[in-house]
């Protein structure tokens, strides 16, 4: 091939597409999902983090952000995740336990371990759970590589009440989270635990297939739980953050750069979610009384005693013995 024939077949091929100038290469497009709704706390939090990431990449990486569990509910974006058919999701950092390596992780939700949401932020991200961020990602193939977005703290939500100490659940039929550590928990207060997704909480209780669940206004303001649940019992039993996770596999794949790109977008989108939350819980009470809700501030103390000993059948099983008096002594 001549060389005037050779000039005039790239020239070709350019003008076709067919050889891109590297600056006009595709973005590599990530897909991160969550349970929670449309425009609530978490779901513009995540479109936070997509603009973060386009810009400080300065275009390199698309996050493409879905809600309602629209890729799945968690445990599914968990296994997906693993396979890397889903890159990302963002949800409850307890939600990992679904992953055998992250057992530790169920501490989180032993009754009133944390005092507030600050001092869970703080200790989350200390270096007792670090430790357990990355051996988790090492055996799970799934990345806690944040955590941030303050939660707000855990209740109990239900069609008939109002509940004010424990015996009010006695034979209550409740949406539980399909954990070990719910489980024992309500049921130490003799309810009658159901795991369901998210996405159909809303339909089983106006059927009445459950009689009430257990989330913070974050999660069931958002998906109306109070058009068919009437009665909030403000019990604030855990407090929890949002985790930012991803595929193990993809985060081995990004730069030095690029993962800091993310740990500090998820930082700052964090923080939107933290104040998203904090606005929502002081407009919860109101958006349930205009419903037609009983709000009600239950006995704790009661409460309190009736799960004092929920977390002794997992010391030393699901996470170190001695770490709940650890994560105690902790705080002021």
């Amino acid at each position: 091939m001549n060389q005037r024939l050779a000039v005039s077949i790239v020239a070709f091929l350019v003008c076709c597409g067919a050889i891109a100038h590297p600056s006009e290469a595709s973005p590599l497009q990530l897909k991160i999902n969550t349970i929670s709704a449309t425009n609530s706390p978490w779901h513009k939090a995540m479109l936070k983090f997509a603009d973060i990431v386009k810009s400080k990449s300065q275009g390199k990486i698309e996050v493409l952000v879905y809600a309602d569990g629209q890729l799945g509910d968690i445990s599914k974006t968990l296994t997906a995740m693993q396979m890397g058919t889903i890159d990302m999701g963002y949800f409850g950092l307890g939600s990992a336990i679904y992953l055998k390596s992250y057992s530790p992780l169920a501490v989180i939700y032993v009754p009133y371990l944390f005092k507030d949401k600050s001092q869970a932020t703080r200790i989350l991200n200390s270096d007792v759970f670090q430790s357990i961020y990355e051996k988790g990602a090492q055996e799970s193939g799934v990345r806690i590589f944040s955590a941030y977005g303050a939660r707000s703290p855990r209740a109990i939500q239900t069609t008939r009440g109002p509940i004010q100490r424990p015996e009010d659940l006695k034979g209550m039929k409740l949406r539980i989270p399909g954990m070990e550590i719910f489980l024992e928990t309500f049921r130490a207060l003799d309810v009658k635990p159901t795991s369901l997704p998210m996405t159909e909480i809303y339909m089983a209780l106006q059927q009445g297939v459950v009689e009430g669940q257990d989330n913070g206004f974050d999660l069931a303001i958002p998906m109306k739980f109070h058009e068919v649940a009437k009665f909030w019992s403000a019990t604030d039993h855990a407090y929890e953050v949002t985790g930012w996770f991803i595929s193990e596999k993809l985060w081995g794949r990004l730069t030095t750069e690029e993962r800091k790109i993310f740990q500090e977008a998820a930082k700052e989108a964090g923080q939107i979610a933290t104040d998203l939350v904090e606005q929502l819980d002081r407009e919860a009470i109101d958006i349930l009384k205009k419903s037609g809700c009983t709000y009600t501030v239950p006995d704790r103390e009661a409460f309190r005693k009736a799960w004092a000993n929920v977390h002794r059948g997992f010391e030393g099983k699901s996470w170190p013995e001695g770490m709940v008096p650890k994560i105690l002594s902790m705080q002021p």
